[in-house]
């Protein structure tokens, strides 16, 4: 009998998000409204200005420090991926990026091709020009160093990135060449981070709210006195959440900063 009221009652819930809104804001969505539920979907909506418009809500992180959002949108609703809570949202166009779900998922990637594969899918379901052709153009403006550094890629935790992420094609792009020689994102023991010998530090997300007693970048002395140490580049966190448009903008500070 329980269940059967519990099944009633989440039956009410969900017709009242889907007519009348529960006492949700009155955006007047339409199918031209547009509504990000994911950090990464903000990133690519707000490469593409003329969508600001219709932009209806974007995801519950575009307040944070991770969100690239100007102040004048970070006054906007705010969505996540919660099924129900995206009945709420019916009649706009929803986008999310992999693992979650709506009218658009963009795809995970650990490369450029990535996020040209992306703005492709976006500009074609929304009928907004598609930036790839100016950002490989300033990707391929990058000027590299005639004798590549040898950069390490730490964040708050410890953990680094090899060969076939985000960040080592950041650094490529940048002109650098990763001291990390294994595939794929990893945490190696502390000993042997020390004993690696980078040019350069290359460092992200070291001021991130998700701190725990595992922030071995800062907590474990030996390790935070080698990047003290070293010349170090800190890339803001909210330039790559993921393989995005941010990734060309990490790779031009990069080069800015190995260059001086």
């Amino acid at each position: 009998m329980q269940d059967k009221f519990n099944g009633v009652v989440k039956a009410f819930y969900l017709t009242c998000f889907a007519l009348l809104g529960c006492g949700s804001p009155n955006l007047n969505l339409s199918e031209n409204s547009i509504v990000s539920t994911t950090l990464c979907a903000d990133g690519y909506l707000l490469a593409l200005p003329e969508l600001e418009p219709r932009l209806a809500a974007l995801s519950w992180q575009s307040r944070s420090a991770l969100s690239r959002a100007p102040e004048r949108l970070r006054s906007l609703p705010q969505a996540d991926n919660d099924p129900e809570r995206r009945l709420r949202w019916a009649g706009a166009t929803q986008i999310s990026s992999a693992g979650g779900s709506g009218d658009i998922v963009l795809n995970w990637g650990e490369d450029f091709e990535t996020v040209w594969a992306n703005f492709q899918t976006l500009s074609a379901r929304l009928g907004a020009s598609d930036p790839s052709k100016d950002l490989k153009s300033r990707l391929r403006n990058i000027q590299k160093p005639a004798v590549a550094p040898r950069l390490l890629y730490l964040d708050r935790s410890g953990a680094t990135a090899g060969p076939g992420t985000f960040v080592n094609a950041v650094i490529e792009a940048a002109g650098g060449t990763n001291i990390i020689e294994n595939s794929g994102w990893q945490s190696p023991d502390t000993e042997t981070l020390i004993n690696l010998q980078p040019d350069i530090i290359l460092t992200s997300f070291m001021d991130s709210d998700y701190a725990g007693v595992n922030d071995r970048s800062v907590r474990q002395a030996a390790l935070a006195l080698k990047i003290e140490t070293l010349p170090r580049i800190d890339i803001p966190g909210n330039l790559w959440p993921c393989a995005g448009p941010g990734l060309i903008d990490a790779a031009e500070q990069i080069s800015q900063a190995i260059a001086k």
